[in-house]
């Protein structure tokens, strides 16, 4: 297959300034003036905010602005499926993440003696950072309108799952635990903006959605979109992390105190309490077969921890929800998964949407039952493969051009492995 012209002008444009090192990132733009943007992060888990006094950390020399949620404009809300995460906590504070004051200063020095003189008073409460906490009788719920902390719970079936287990001659089950990731993408979170004399504010930074970001700084100061200009850089690296749009809740609200450029940086230490990560997962799957390897049920038990706030959590877990039993014609099937509030730090996208997770268990599933059956694991997949028209948990058909037994016989054929199933290889 020849490569256009136009691929060839695609990539000249986007990779060959990266690799002769020609491309500018937002830590390489400067605006001559340009203040520090110092983010002062919750010292709980989680507390009740009774007040927070920054009247003598607005009084440092070099300090041009300290914002509290008091002082927000417009809306002091985000997130993705539910406005649940504050840009600065007011009423409570439910993780280390949360930020509670914004301070804009000439330096970092002066930035961090304005945070030593905020006098802080807050009500201790419990926190949970498991699962088992967050569901137990009488937890300390995160968020009022979520009772028991469960952000959401995902039911699907297909057939009669009770009937698969009874057909099958053989039934393996297992737990598989997976963790909370850090994207650690090389360039760290970092933004710009400029408050321009005619009221336009310009914002510089790494993102997915330059309108998205738009429309949460026109939301928080309470201003037309019009009045707002997003410019994303070449991105050193994001995979779902740089997607929580609190960077430019954070500078637009200094640049409109300030009236002067802003500048934050997150350091690496930062990065790990300042951003979403993978959704750690809690799979528990029991699996039937015949003794010739024929799926003939499946049943996942998923819980999930979403953290303090919701972001993508719902839209994750029901698309990892409905892709957990693979490419796989599994006639009874039933995925029900749990997704729970904790104080934990809030987890979010990451590349592939909780599918990894699913995917690791459904798959080291399959190298049990192959195992167990005396099956080659490829045999055993190229044997329950779904093809067009077979249909998925969802009642709908796989999609169109499904080509998981050809893939299998190409791996196989190219591994050296036979398949004598499919009366092609010896």
């Amino acid at each position: 297959m020849s490569v256009s012209a136009v691929s060839i002008n695609s990539v000249l444009r986007s990779s060959l300034p990266k690799a002769t090192g020609e491309a500018k990132y937002v830590s390489d733009l400067h605006i001559p003036g340009c203040l520090y943007g110092h983010v002062v992060r919750s010292p709980f888990p989680h507390a009740r905010i009774l007040n927070i006094n920054v009247s003598a950390a607005k009084r440092t020399p070099g300090v041009a602005a300290v914002v509290t949620a008091s002082d927000i404009p417009g809306s002091n809300r985000l997130g993705k499926t539910r406005f649940d995460q504050p840009i600065l906590a007011d009423d409570k504070v439910r993780s280390y993440l949360d930020a509670v004051v914004l301070i804009a200063a000439e330096d970092e020095a002066a930035a961090k003696e304005a945070e030593s003189k905020i006098i802080w008073d807050f009500e201790l409460l419990p926190p949970v950072f498991s699962i088992d906490e967050a569901l137990a009788p009488n937890a300390p719920l995160l968020h009022a309108d979520c009772s028991g902390n469960v952000l959401k719970e995902i039911n699907l079936a297909k057939g009669n799952i009770e009937k698969g287990f009874l057909d099958a001659e053989v039934v393996i089950e297992d737990s598989y635990q997976t963790p909370a990731i850090e994207h650690c993408y090389f360039e760290l979170d970092t933004g710009l903006i400029c408050l321009e004399p005619s009221g336009i504010y310009t914002l510089w930074l790494g993102c997915h959605s330059v309108y998205a970001e738009r429309s949460i700084v026109a939301s928080t100061l309470d201003i037309p979109e019009e009045q707002i200009i997003v410019i994303q850089p070449y991105t050193g690296g994001s995979f779902g992390g740089k997607d929580d749009g609190l960077l430019s809740g954070y500078l637009s609200l200094l640049a409109y105190y300030a009236h002067k450029p802003v500048r934050i940086s997150f350091s690496r230490h930062e990065e790990f309490i300042a951003h979403t990560k993978r959704h750690p997962q809690w799979i528990h799957v029991r699996m039937g077969l015949k003794k010739d390897g024929t799926l003939t049920a499946i049943k996942f038990d998923i819980k999930t921890d979403t953290g303090a706030y919701a972001h993508w959590g719902e839209g994750i877990f029901t698309f990892a929800s409905i892709g957990a039993s693979g490419p796989y014609r599994i006639p009874h099937q039933e995925v029900n998964t749990t997704v729970v509030y904790t104080n934990n730090i809030p987890m979010g996208a990451m590349r592939a949407w909780g599918m990894p997770g699913v995917t690791f268990a459904m798959e080291s599933q399959l190298d049990q039952a192959a195992h167990l059956l005396s099956i080659h694991p490829l045999e055993l997949r190229w044997k329950n493969a779904a093809v067009e028209g077979d249909t998925m948990i969802t009642g709908e058909s796989f999609p169109e051009g499904i080509y998981i037994k050809e893939t299998i016989e190409a791996a196989a054929k190219r591994a050296g492995v036979s398949l004598p199933s499919t009366g092609v290889f010896s």
